[in-house]
């Protein structure tokens, strides 16, 4: 009915080069059907989003840029991209709105989404297939350092993002609905408390060790699910998922490939656009990969 093809955190390409996975990606996206939508699951540009045109980063995060848009020039399907936390780094809601611009101008507009810096919008794919994007930085992040951030957007708190989101599970049932957003609600990677042997010898053995406890028992980065904040987050989208019973969530943040099922529930991480780190399975997971690469879902 509809295929998918899901790349995350594909933010950085060498100069004069394109990442590896984006080359993949852009050879699978000649040949495929109109009848499809390739997703870029946030952390679009490493390390800090957009700067303004005078910063001494702009050339890189334009190339950045420019190597996924590359990627889907000759495709005839519909693209999207969505943000990440490292899209969040330049100004917060001046970063996103200078990225909405240029992908816009380059691809058509609505490519970026949800616009505005706003958290949710939604997208009828077909009769049987509904598409919901969710900005989970602008959930994640301390709106103390953004006061304006919500100005051009209809939902202005985060309990009036909870309801829009039921509403929208709500009124999808019966069709397979896809939510697309950054941050993964399941994972067998870093941010989801899982190390490996490499991440305990960074930035030197023991040390590296004491960090992963730290990171894992205080919640001390907003990045991970041990943060208060986050887990917050999880617990709501998971518990409001279960009103639909066809829910799939697709997300980036971890630099690897992962399949998983809980709680009735199905999720793709699809991170290692650009970077990659280790994975396992466990705690619901039927496929990890912690190798460069992108993810492609088909709809029956």
């Amino acid at each position: 009915d509809h295929t998918f093809y899901l790349i995350g955190d594909a933010g950085y390409s060498p100069i004069g080069d394109q990442a590896i996975a984006l080359k993949h990606l852009s050879e699978t996206l000649e040949t495929a059907s109109k009848n499809s939508t390739t997703i870029f699951l946030g952390d679009n540009i490493y390390q800090k989003g957009l700067p303004k045109k005078d910063h001494k980063d702009r050339v890189q995060a334009e190339h950045n840029i420019n190597a996924q848009i590359k990627a889907v020039a000759n495709y005839k399907g519909r693209t999207y991209f969505i943000p990440g936390n490292h899209d969040w780094y330049a100004n917060g809601l001046e970063g996103l709105e200078r990225q909405e611009d240029y992908k816009d101008d380059a691809l058509g507009k609505n490519t970026f989404q949800p616009e505005h810096g706003c958290p949710i919008e939604h997208e009828a794919i077909s009769d049987d297939i509904e598409l919901i994007i969710v900005d989970s930085k602008w959930y994640l992040t301390n709106w103390d350092n953004h006061p304006t951030m919500n100005d051009n957007c209809q939902i202005k708190t985060r309990e009036a993002f909870f309801e829009e989101f039921e509403s929208e599970i709500k009124k999808a049932r019966g069709k397979t609905t896809i939510v697309a957003m950054h941050h993964p609600m399941f994972s067998n990677g870093p941010h989801g408390g899982k190390y490996s042997f490499n991440e305990h010898m960074k930035p030197v053995p023991i040390l590296g060790t004491v960090k992963n406890i730290l990171r894992k028992t205080t919640g001390v980065s907003p990045e991970d699910f041990q943060n208060k904040r986050y887990n917050e987050f999880r617990e709501r989208i998971i518990t409001i998922a279960q009103y639909n019973d066809r829910v799939i969530f697709t997300s980036g943040h971890e630099h690897n490939l992962q399949y998983l099922e809980s709680d009735n529930l199905v999720q793709i991480v699809s991170g290692s656009g650009a970077k990659k780190t280790a994975t396992r399975l466990g705690g619901g997971g039927l496929f990890s990969f912690g190798e460069y690469g992108f993810a492609r879902l088909d709809v029956y």
